[in-house]
């Protein structure tokens, strides 16, 4: 069986790069689906892999942009709510690899959702570096797993 062969395909990056930066600020734009789109528009693994990458960066992208956000807004100063904030820097400052383990988890498997876990990052002020290495290294693998494992059962079919 033959594959399906796109001509120049050099624009493919830079578009799911975008696409990705929206997916990550939009909760209803679903980056899996973007992700898998490409599957059967690559001509080789190397350029699936490419793609992976730009998914990934769009990704981190847009969810800097909400962590930056969330780690300056002007949350109300409820006393419930500011106590909630306060008890979660506390711990997440006395167990730093704690939170960076929800994080990797959140990254790689989407629970807790990572929309969410962005969020908290920014506004409990984790490490900005932190949070996008871990971040970064979780969506990798994510996006490594949705388009290569489908790439690799098509090819052995």
């Amino acid at each position: 069986m033959t594959g399906l062969v796109v001509p120049n395909v050099s624009w493919m990056p830079a578009v799911y790069y975008a696409l990705a930066v929206v997916s990550a600020v939009v909760p209803w734009a679903n980056a899996e689906v973007l992700m898998l789109s490409a599957v059967p528009l690559t001509g080789s693994p190397m350029h699936l892999g490419v793609l992976v990458v730009a998914v990934t960066l769009g990704q981190m992208t847009g969810k800097s942009v909400m962590y930056w956000a969330s780690r300056h807004a002007a949350y109300p100063r409820g006393r419930r709510l500011q106590s909630v904030i306060d008890r979660g820097r506390e711990h997440f400052q006395r167990h730093p690899r704690g939170a960076l383990g929800v994080m990797l988890v959140s990254a790689l498997m989407g629970l807790p959702p990572f929309y969410l876990v962005v969020l908290a990052a920014g506004a409990l002020n984790i490490a900005f570096i932190r949070f996008f290495v871990v971040g970064f290294a979780g969506r990798l693998a994510h996006f490594a797993l949705v388009a290569f494992v489908p790439h690799l059962i098509g090819r052995m079919s």
